[in-house]
C-alpha cells in the first residue's frame, strides 16, 4: 500500500510540474490575439504612409506573436490552425524583408494574404457566443 501511495504522490507531482511548466510556456490565447489586431493595424497605417523602417518593425513584432499563436495550437494537434499560424508568421517575415527594401507594394501583398489567413484560421476555430468569442481546437 506505501508503494501504491507513493506512486500517486509522484504521478501528482508529474502531472502538476508540466501543467505549471505548460502555464509559464504560453501566454493566454485572447492576450496574444489583443495583441495582434494594435500591430496589424500600425502595420498598415505604416505602409500606407510609405514608412519601411516603422513597418518592418512592427512586422517583427507580428511575427513574433504568430509563433505564440503556433505554440498555441501545437498541443491541441490541430494542424490547420498550426499551419495557419505558420502561414500567417512566414508572410509577417516576407512583410519584414520587403519593407526594408523599401518595397511597400510587395509588403501590403504579403499583408493581405496575413489577412486572409487570419480569416480562415477564425473562421475555423472561432466562435461568436453572448459571452464574446470561444476557440474550438
Amino acid at each position: 500500500m506505501n508503494r501504491r501511495v507513493i506512486l500517486i504522490i509522484i504521478v501528482i507531482a508529474v502531472v502538476l510540474t508540466d501543467i505549471a511548466a505548460f502555464a509559464q510556456q504560453h501566454r493566454a490565447y485572447n492576450l496574444i490575439m489583443k495583441d495582434i489586431q494594435p500591430v496589424f493595424a500600425a502595420l498598415r497605417k505604416d505602409l500606407d504612409g510609405n514608412n519601411g523602417a516603422a513597418a518592418a518593425e512592427d512586422a517583427a513584432k507580428l511575427q513574433a506573436l504568430f509563433t505564440e499563436v503556433e505554440g498555441f495550437w501545437a498541443p491541441f494537434d490541430t494542424q490547420d490552425a498550426v499551419g495557419f499560424a505558420k502561414r500567417a508568421g512566414e508572410a509577417a517575415a516576407k512583410i519584414g524583408t520587403a519593407a526594408k527594401a523599401n518595397d511597400i507594394k510587395g509588403a501590403q501583398a504579403s499583408l493581405a494574404v496575413v489577412q486572409k489567413t487570419c480569416a480562415s484560421c477564425h473562421f475555423a476555430h472561432r466562435e461568436e457566443t453572448a459571452k464574446g468569442f470561444l476557440i474550438r481546437p
